[in-house]
């Protein structure tokens, strides 16, 4: 008989749950995007009514420096018969204008005559209030070479100049507003200039309000931020005249600090008397950056506020909707917890039966259920999950005694494979210095490498079976034994290639090949007779320390093409020269951001040292390799053989 399904009760509360939360989320989310719209475009709007009032609150001090001056220059020019009526009429300048740091005419060479060819009257404000008149023009201040000099004298109309340091008149950093002077004929007779320091600037940009609207949200994100709001002016080329970081004015360059697109765009629209906003990366803080022009000097002015400062206020909205909206889950869950404890009691009589099958008690009784419901479905899940989870142990315990005992099996054949390399030490015969090493990538491995001295000459090979593991390991250990098999009474290399060839491609049926270097050096001529099969050209160290690959002729690998005849070569060694073989587990060498090691990192550590012994550098190549590789898994075997000829 089929039994009655009964719908378990909690799901009726957590469906209404859910659609609250769906709801509040959705409703809580259209609020937050408006007020969070809202609060940006108010911020963006007060910095710009910002921006807006202090240029032109800057651009109309600059521009009361340009009329006061205009109207100075009539003054002069009325008095140019007397110098003295002159400085007078600087002094009333500096009277009427507090802000000017100094003023000054610089008159064209021997205008008076009884003055010199340098006559240049300065008036400027001393640190006591009053005001000290000097005569500045002379050799150590030839002001006829000066920027503003030249462009005052060239020009109709005034202009401001690029900022400076004047060592002889006020001797601060400052900017020049220069006028033209004309005598009573219209000729040029010298230039006027009103000199502003760029710290009555500073001072003036400091004490711009720069916070947000008081009293509000945005006020406290404001005061909250880590990185503070600044303004900066930029000159016409660029350079800093106002910045809060002192060392950046007059020494520094907008343009230098960053290569960012977007901060060289603001610097650009800056320079070319644009209006407008953009964000960019400031000394590291990506930021708003709201520019406008001081039209009268071709400067520029930005007030550069963090994007934090303008998001904050819309992320304490956004958390103060959260705290709402959880105040409401709060109390729907405190209505629902009654009936979901409820209807969730059988479940702790299942946890405990759960806790112990956990603990590896199988047998564990589970409780009985009144109703056909999901916790009954579950209960009846969790007894399957006993009965499988027996299973599952029994099975596992047998896996992996088996897996321990095939460990033990690799073990031996990783012992008995290493056995069948050539014993490290002193080699019979004189003339001669090596030593190689053989790192497989898993337990056992398919390269080789093999000497033996006979007769005055060092036979010696290096290969790699294709493929890895048991079955290249097993076709390593058939090649190094038919290789000695082979040599013995044999003295042509071709022809041992031959005979490898031609056993290891009868009954090849799993088309396994191996590329093979095979040689053997004369140690008393250095004459050495090769022949490879498809393996990597050595590289030969002369004794002068030159490093070159050894001409080879590539042939097929070994065990591919029944009948294969194999070209020998031949070439003589140098005394002291040392070469060196390895297989593609050097050149393939993978880092973890998957780059090969390659031949131009073996020729660079080839290079090194050519004075080194054979075990030093197959040493060396190691650990360069282990330090490229950086822990990452090897990809292929890893097998170098090294040899000197003394002689």
């Amino acid at each position: 008989m089929k039994k009655k399904f009964h719908s378990f009760a909690g799901r009726l509360t957590r469906r209404i749950i859910i659609v609250m939360l769906v709801v509040m989320t959705f409703v809580s989310g259209l609020i937050f995007l408006f007020a969070a719209g809202s609060i940006l475009s108010m911020m963006t709007d007060h910095y710009q009514d910002i921006l807006s009032l202090t240029s032109e609150r800057t651009e109309g001090m600059l521009r009361l420096v340009e009329v006061s001056s205009t109207n100075n220059v009539g003054e002069i020019s009325k008095h140019l018969a007397n110098p003295d009526q002159v400085q007078q009429s600087l002094e009333s300048e500096l009277c009427l204008n507090p802000h000017i740091v100094g003023c000054a005419v610089a008159f064209v060479q021997n205008y008076y005559r009884q003055k010199g060819l340098w006559y240049e009257p300065y008036a400027r404000w001393t640190k006591d209030g009053s005001i000290e008149m000097l005569q500045i023009g002379g050799p150590d201040h030839d002001y006829f070479m000066r920027e503003w000099y030249l462009k005052g004298i060239a020009s109709e109309v005034g202009y401001w100049s690029e900022p400076y340091y004047d060592e002889a008149g006020a001797r601060t950093m400052l900017c020049t507003y220069v006028l033209p002077v004309k005598d009573k004929k219209g000729e040029i007779v010298g230039v006027f200039g009103a000199d502003v320091s760029l710290s009555w600037l500073t001072e003036q940009v400091k004490n711009l309000d720069l916070n947000a609207e008081k009293g509000g949200i945005s006020s406290f994100a404001v005061s909250e931020s880590e990185h503070p709001i600044y303004a900066f002016i930029l000159s016409r080329n660029g350079d800093y005249l106002v910045h809060p970081d002192p060392n950046r004015i007059l020494s520094d360059n907008y343009f230098k600090h960053s290569e960012d697109e977007k901060y060289q765009k603001v610097g650009r629209a800056m320079l070319a008397g644009e209006s407008g906003r953009g964000i960019a990366e400031m000394d590291g803080v990506r930021s708003y950056v709201f520019y406008a022009p001081l039209m009268h000097s071709g400067w520029s002015m930005a007030i550069v506020i963090p994007v934090e400062s303008i998001m904050a206020p819309g992320m304490l909205l956004g958390m103060l909707i959260i705290l709402l909206q959880g105040f409401g889950l709060l109390i729907a869950f405190i209505l629902f917890r009654r009936s979901i404890r409820r209807t969730a009691r059988p479940l702790k009589f299942l946890v405990r039966s759960t806790e112990e099958v956990a603990k590896g008690h199988f047998d564990t009784p589970l409780p009985q259920l009144r109703y056909y419901d999901e916790i009954h479905q579950l209960r009846d899940s969790f007894e399957h999950m006993q009965h499988s989870l027996t299973r599952y142990v029994d099975e596992l315990t047998e896996v992996t005694t088996r897996e321990a005992a095939i460990d033990r099996e690799l073990d031996i054949a990783r012992n008995i494979q290493m056995s069948m390399l050539p014993v490290q030490g002193p080699v019979d015969g004189k003339g001669i210095d090596l030593s190689g090493t053989l790192t497989p990538a898993k337990a056992v491995g398919g390269d080789l490498y093999d000497y033996f001295v006979r007769d005055n000459q060092l036979y010696f090979c290096i290969g790699d079976v294709s493929g890895k593991g048991v079955p290249a390991a097993m076709v390593m250990a058939v090649t190094s034994a038919l290789f000695r098999s082979l040599s013995d009474g044999e003295s042509s290399p071709a022809q041992v290639m031959n005979g490898l060839n031609a056993n290891l491609s009868t009954r090849n049926d799993s088309l396994m090949f191996v590329t093979l270097f095979f040689g053997i050096l004369n140690l008393s001529t250095g004459q050495l007779r090769y022949c490879n099969a498809g393996h990597d050209a050595p590289l030969i160290i002369g004794p002068d320390g030159s490093v070159e690959m050894l001409q080879v002729e590539s042939n097929l690998a070994v065990g591919v093409m029944p009948g294969w005849e194999f070209v020998e070569q031949e070439v003589t060694l140098k005394p002291g020269s040392l070469l060196f073989l390895y297989t593609d587990g050097l050149t393939e060498a993978e880092n973890p951001v998957h780059e090969l090691f390659g031949m131009d990192r073996i020729l660079e550590e080839a290079r090194k040292d050519n004075k080194q012994s054979p075990a030093d550098f197959v040493s060396s190549m190691k650990a360069a390799v282990h330090t490229f590789v950086d822990g990452a898994e090897p990809s292929d075997d890893l097998t170098m053989l090294a040899i000197r000829y003394v002689c």
